[in-house]
């Protein structure tokens, strides 16, 4: 497997990957497939633009974009100490093969590697239990849900909020 940040060349198989997430688990994102499928390329190059704030990893298996997940950098000075994971997405056909936790891990690694952070937050969907598990074996810790943080239709989902403190052992 290869974890590496997504730059121009991967906006379509990015694109792709992140639509099929979209579509196939809507309680796990913010964003929605209705919404997503509509915007230009162009917002895509913008997000995976090298010398922009946030960043995009993927996890390669034999040269396919398995997974997928941002970090993002806080841009307020009292914010700059944490970095946000976003837009966790890995395919089912490449689930329980450790592309997730590698791909965290690698996300980890970077933060550590940027001056000034000190945290790392995330949401996941309370009913995601899978997702979850994952982050707390790699460290993260639950600080508080966010009840009926999204809402699909006449279905509300809570959004639990987790943390890693980089600067701890």
């Amino acid at each position: 497997m290869e974890i590496r940040r997504l730059g121009p060349d991967d906006a379509l198989v990015y694109r792709a990957l992140r639509l099929r997430g979209l579509a196939e688990h809507p309680d796990a994102f913010t964003s929605s497939y209705e919404d997503e499928v509509l915007r230009p390329i162009d917002d895509t190059l913008r997000r995976l633009d090298p010398d922009g704030d946030d960043a995009v990893y993927g996890a390669f298996v034999d040269g396919v974009l398995a997974g997928a997940a941002g970090l993002g950098r806080e841009r307020r000075p009292k914010n700059r100490h944490k970095a946000t994971v976003f837009g966790m997405y890995v395919a089912p056909e490449y689930g329980r093969r450790g592309v997730g936790a590698d791909l965290v891990r690698h996300l980890i690694v970077v933060a550590r590697h940027e001056a000034g952070v000190e945290q790392l937050v995330l949401t996941v969907t309370e009913t995601n239990a899978a997702a979850r598990g994952l982050y707390e074996r790699l460290g993260f810790r639950a600080f508080g849900v966010e009840p009926r943080a999204i809402r699909i239709g006449d279905t509300y989902f809570g959004k639990t909020h987790m943390i890693l403190f980089l600067d701890r052992p």
